[in-house]
């Protein structure tokens, strides 16, 4: 893997000659890169195959043959498609950000978001960094964690355009906690990423009729702070468009801070669930090991 300038070179040109596509264009090569990926990649593909069989098989989808292999394709698709829209979403004017991204009942959401704080969560689904020039255009700076990856070159590159690079209060994941909890506090919006456990210590679920974890931070957050906790999605629907949605997490408050984080946890995962099952070709969690049993 190259590292140091060659890399931070080879980001920044990709990165100008992205950026600065017609939309068209940009898609085309999307589509080009996801359709070589899916082809050059044998190990990922099968991953891939086995965490969307397991979603098909819990939707009624078909699980074999050529229409689970057409679904694993697009999910290749997709997935390059956000690692473009990644490098555009910078560019998105904040003027006509309405134009691109949509979200339905979104008057009703932003009531919601300026009456007190509010733990925003989403799957690895379509696309949210959009979300974060919306979030901008209508007053709003969600502070969100993001995973500290290697190299770090990659890691700043990606921390410099998350949630767009504007509107979004990037903190890295291993001191984001304190600050979430004070952005709530003071009314704000904190948003994560929650249907993947990284640390590996999270509550047992069942998705897609398969056991595996979730993680018990946004629950946590809310039961702290006294916050909402509302589960989000944005679904890619065309070249530079986008449509979003949240439904707000409730189930009823025992006063134990553990039997409610569980409890929080436990619905959160079946509203990702549901939002995972209604596009499985979106959901990027999918190139990553997600079932135990599948080699997590």
């Amino acid at each position: 893997m190259m590292r140091g300038p060659l890399l931070r070179l080879a980001l920044e040109g990709a990165d100008l000659i992205v950026r600065n596509l017609p939309p068209g264009a940009a898609y085309a090569l999307a589509e080009l890169a996801g359709v070589a990926w899916h082809r050059f990649a044998p190990e990922r593909r099968a991953l891939v195959s086995a965490n969307l069989a397991r979603v098909c098989t819990a939707t009624g989808r078909p699980t074999s043959g050529r229409a689970l292999r057409r679904l694993v394709r697009r999910a290749f698709v997709e997935h390059a498609r956000y690692y473009v829209e990644l490098l555009r979403t910078p560019r998105y004017p904040l003027g006509r950000i309405d134009e691109t991204v949509r979200v339905a009942g979104w008057p009703e959401l932003e009531r919601l978001l300026r009456a007190h704080g509010t733990v925003l969560v989403s799957a690895h689904l379509g696309n949210f960094e959009p979300m974060g020039v919306f979030f901008a255009a209508h007053g709003f700076t969600p502070v969100a964690p993001i995973e500290e990856i290697e190299p770090r070159e990659l890691f700043e590159f990606l921390l410099r355009r998350r949630g767009g690079g504007r509107g979004v209060e990037v903190v890295p994941l291993s001191r984001a906690r304190r600050r979430m909890i004070e952005v709530l506090r003071s009314g704000g919006i904190a948003g994560l990423v929650a249907d993947r456990d990284l640390a590996g210590d999270g509550l047992p679920v069942t998705m897609f009729g398969h056991p595996t974890t979730m993680p018990t931070g946004p629950a946590t957050l809310a039961v702290l702070t006294g916050s909402p906790l509302v589960a989000g999605r944005c679904l890619r629907v065309g070249p530079d468009r986008f449509e979003g949605s949240a439904e707000v997490i409730d189930v009823e408050r025992t006063g134990s801070r553990r039997a409610d984080v569980e409890a929080l946890t436990r619905a959160m995962a079946g509203a990702l669930e549901r939002h995972i099952g209604e596009a499985p070709e979106q959901w990027f969690a999918a190139f990553q090991p997600y079932w135990p049993d599948l080699g997590r």
